[in-house]
């Protein structure tokens, strides 16, 4: 056991990066040599169990018990070889890496990214060429004008065409089809290019003749070839909408699966739950969280919480789920009618506080923060005129944020006892530093932080010493989770594994622990969906809950357990698991026993209980038919990808399952009470 705890010094290299040096106490630091010069032919199955059973709860990890727990927490999950890779390099140089995600390079994901090039695009050009209804009737009513090339015209036409049948009270689905210019064989015998266009010149009738006719095989040929835009141009002939909102979720997720900066893509998490958006919450929400997570949380994730607040208050995504965009100051220039003569007084319209309340009860200083009813009133005030405008004046859809002077209340405004004189779009900023700065936002965040990364009932004097960094470094993030990371509680038995995962932490886990290949991840999104988590889909602002009790239920372990069942039996569509790559080539030589305990070491990398042991082996050694039947009646977990860009995407089956003893020990192990915590 331990006499202290590791502790990460800092020291600068550059302006705007850290290094962190991993300092073993001085009576442990020729254990830490020999377990790394023992690492290359250590087996992990031999690591030391920890836990409260075996220790006390304040006794300091093993070395490699300390890197796990860095990667259960700073990562959606170890890997196969993560373990090895940090122990080598050193925990302290991975720590460093991590906390400085441009340094590391990432070019696998961006290649895996690239086949959404719509999720790159500005707001304003996203909602133009993947229009919404009201981006679709502006055009029909020729306020806007459709952009150029035959993809753009066939989604608008398509879309036109189903807003007219849906006026008339038509179903698109249940109309009849249209006959085809060419048959289904000579559509697929095109080359892309000319292949596309005779795409874009069918009617809505002629494209559910050629998707009838086609096999699933063939669906997929239909594409081969094609450009990545001219992919989510096709899928956008169905509804643009619907891939926006389908893109987003599907990047998010590969992001979270595959990206080699993996404490920014945690912490990107954390604050997308901290300043919740609804993806749902109107026609353009689903656009505004795409522009959401890349230009307001994305660059500010590890950098300054008041950056983090601002760039959170100005965006589309905020102001409209927070229905500040609609406020109106009660004595503005635009409530009395004063704004222009040439208009009519508008109809009643007044403040409200919806982002206020939030901002302060959510955002920045507790429910139990200080501040009273009238605070909230006055920082509703303060916000008056912050709304989002049209791209071309009053026509089109409303998507650029911006300060609406003849909207905003006159006047000083008192905010918990600090005067904000009277300056347009100023006094929301200052309102914002204040609360930033404050000591009840610096407490606050920390303990949410706090509980996110080390337990639900974090300790005390942990918190103060962030809270304390908070105050002293502005609300610098990667210097309050050095502080936490410092803490002597940190690397102890009571924390280790000590939080149940979350319903996300969980699905991208399994498949980062299996090291699981994904061509589509849509089927995994409807996972985690049916866990209890889907994802921009908690409707209210308070976020998904970080704590056990929300989801450490019998009901949620059993839904657990099917998906790891499921995706150890390559049941989860786009999503293929290779056990014979993971076990290495004398597999087929082991015993139950033996792939059993391997399994443990590869997934878990610490022994499960005696009782899940036994449950495990009793499964794995029954007779092969019975394991593959039980394997055959696993619910397997659907959901179409909107882009039907190969037929890895829209197949499953039993057939890629060659080892049915390791997919059951597999799934069993990831279904256990010992895999649902980190």
């Amino acid at each position: 056991m331990r006499s202290q705890f590791p502790s990460f010094a800092l020291r600068p290299i550059t302006a705007g990066f850290l290094c962190l040096q991993f300092i073993l106490p001085a009576g442990m630091y020729a254990q830490g040599q020999q377990m790394e010069a023992q690492s290359a032919t250590m087996q992990e199955s031999s690591m030391q169990k920890a836990g409260p059973a075996s220790e006390p709860s304040n006794a300091y990890l093993s070395h490699d018990a300390a890197i796990l727990q860095a990667l259960n927490r700073f990562t959606y999950g170890p890997r196969p070889g993560d373990l090895e890779r940090v122990r080598a390099m050193g925990l302290s140089t991975w720590f460093n890496q991590q906390l400085n995600p441009d340094s590391i390079d990432d070019k696998a994901l961006d290649e895996r990214l690239a086949i959404y090039p719509a999720m790159r695009l500005p707001l304003d050009k996203l909602m133009e060429l993947y229009p919404t209804n009201g981006e679709i009737r502006a055009a029909m009513n020729n306020r806007v004008s459709v952009p150029g090339g035959a993809a753009e015209h066939a989604i608008y036409a398509d879309q036109q065409e189903r807003y007219r049948d849906k006026k008339k009270g038509k179903d698109v689905e249940e109309e009849g089809t249209a006959p085809l210019p060419m048959s289904p064989a000579e559509f697929l015998a095109l080359q892309p290019e000319p292949r596309f266009k005779a795409l874009c010149h069918l009617t809505l009738p002629q494209l559910k003749a050629l998707r009838q006719s086609l096999s699933e095989e063939d669906r997929s040929r239909l594409t081969a070839g094609m450009t990545a835009q001219q992919i989510e141009a096709i899928a956008a002939f169905n509804g643009p909408r619907g891939v926006v909102m389908a893109e987003a979720i599907q990047v998010k997720l590969l992001r979270d699966i595959y990206s080699e900066r993996q404490l920014q893509e945690v912490m990107i998490d954390f604050w997308l739950n901290h300043f919740n958006v609804y993806l749902q919450k109107n026609q353009q929400a689903a656009y505004y969280v795409t522009a959401y997570e890349r230009e307001s949380i994305r660059p500010f994730a590890l950098g300054h919480f008041e950056n983090l607040l601002k760039a959170t208050a100005i965006s589309p995504a905020m102001l409209t789920y927070l229905d500040n965009s609609e406020s109106v100051g009660p004595h503005s220039s635009y409530a009395t009618g004063l704004f222009t003569p040439q208009r009519k007084k508008p109809a009643a319209s007044g403040l409200n506080e919806n982002y206020a309340r939030e901002l302060m009860e959510l955002h920045t200083i507790g429910v139990n923060g200080g501040y009273t009813q009238k605070d909230v009133t006055e920082v509703a005030k303060v916000f008056t005129g912050w709304t989002v405008g049209k791209r071309f004046k009053e026509d089109g859809e409303n998507n650029l944020a911006n300060f609406d002077p003849t909207k905003h209340e006159p006047g000083n405004k008192v905010v918990m006892g600090h005067t904000i004189k009277e300056a347009g779009s100023s006094e929301g900023f200052a309102v914002l530093k204040l609360l930033a700065g404050s000591p009840q936002c610096a407490r606050f965040i920390s303990t949410k932080l706090a509980i996110r990364f080390v337990s639900d009932a974090p300790p005390p004097a942990m918190i103060d010493r962030m809270t304390a960094t908070f105050l002293s470094t502005n609300g610098d993030i990667r210097r309050v989770l050095l502080t936490m990371v410092n803490s002597p509680e940190f690397f102890t038995q009571g924390v280790f594994r000590s939080k149940v995962k979350t319903p996300l932490d969980y699905v991208v886990s399994a498949v980062r622990a299996t090291g699981s290949n994904v061509e589509s991840t849509a089927a995994l999104s409807t996972a985690i969906a049916d866990l209890g988590m889907p994802l921009y889909g908690h409707q209210t602002p308070d976020g998904y809950s970080m704590q056990s009790d929300a989801w450490n239920s019998t009901s949620a372990l059993v839904s657990r357990m099917n998906f790891a069942l499921a995706l150890a039996a390559n049941r989860v569509q786009g999503v293929t698991t290779d056990f014979d790559a993971l076990l290495g080539p004398q597999a087929t030589e082991m015993s139950p026993e033996i792939k059993d305990k391997t399994l443990e070491a590869k997934l878990l990398h610490v022994p499960v209980s005696a009782r899940t042991e036994q449950l495990i082996l009793a499964q794995t050694s029954a007779d092969p038919q019975q394991q593959e039947a039980e394997l055959r009646q696993v619910s397997a977990v659907k959901k179409r990808d909107p882009l039907l860009t190969g037929e890895a995407r829209t197949k499953m089956g039993d057939s890629a399952r060659e080892d049915t003893q390791a997919a059951l020990a597999a799934g069993l192990i990831m279904g256990s009470p010992e895999f649902q915590h980190r």
